[in-house]
């Protein structure tokens, strides 16, 4: 199950913030995030469509991984519910022609708003767009354009940003349209059998006498990627040893 680390994410609720950026380091794995997001809200509502956009995997190992975590996606995808966009298949289909552009893909995800009140896109990874040939610059106003685009409260997205320690400016622009950060570390001690990583959450904390909203780290735990479960341990906490 996923729930334990959706909760410590605040994303097992109906309602997540408008956006949503994990930042994943070189040598950590946060696909698992991406599988326990999308089944938590396809269940949400029956009402409630995603729009997945796949670069680093495709549609079928994540079906494959939600379902060890009780997600099926099949009866989701038949329904209409869920929708793929396939970025790796699409390079293949129009080889040697160019594939899609972010152009193209930002007109999808306007018609996809448009037909769904309720609805939650993610994004799995941004940066493979920097190998077709756009700038860090193009992407962000590639996702300013997609937030600006939600226009209602049940809308959502989700990006995620590999090897997000290589791109320092790009990750810090982001950092200030998203109202929450997931970072994926690997443990400065180097590799655990026990333990994958470390998650830290932080969240833009309103106050009503300040001037500039600010993010503040709300928490910091362990992670395990199990082969059906994904645990999470408070550092320090029985049973994690030698860190």
């Amino acid at each position: 199950m996923a729930q334990p680390v959706l909760a410590t994410c605040g994303l097992n609720e109906a309602t997540i913030p408008p956006l949503t950026l994990i930042k994943q380091d070189s040598g950590v794995d946060g696909s698992f995030l991406i599988a326990a997001i999308l089944g938590h809200r396809l269940k949400t509502s029956k009402d409630h469509r995603v729009l997945l956009i796949a670069t680093q995997h495709n549609y079928t190992h994540y079906s494959s991984a939600c379902l060890k975590l009780t997600y099926n996606l099949g009866p989701s995808r038949d329904s209409g519910q869920l929708q793929t966009l396939d970025i790796g298949a699409e390079l293949f289909q129009n080889f040697p022609e160019a594939g899609p552009n972010l152009c193209d893909l930002q007109k999808r995800i306007e018609e996809f708003l448009q037909s769904s009140p309720q609805a939650t896109i993610l994004i799995d990874d941004l940066t493979f767009f920097l190998n077709l040939g756009h700038t860090e610059s193009q992407l962000m106003d590639f996702v300013e354009a997609i937030v600006t685009g939600l226009n209602r409260l049940n809308q959502a997205v989700v990006i995620k940003l590999n090897t997000a320690d290589l791109y320092d400016v790009l990750g810090a622009n982001l950092d200030d349209l998203a109202a929450t950060e997931l970072r994926l570390e690997r443990l400065t001690s180097g590799n655990f059998r026990e333990v994958d990583g470390r998650l830290t959450v932080s969240r833009v904390h309103e106050h009503e006498d300040a001037l500039v909203q600010t993010k503040q780290r709300d928490r910091q735990v362990l992670f395990k990627v199990n082969e059906r479960n994904v645990k999470v341990f408070v550092p320090g906490e029985l049973g994690i040893k030698n860190l």
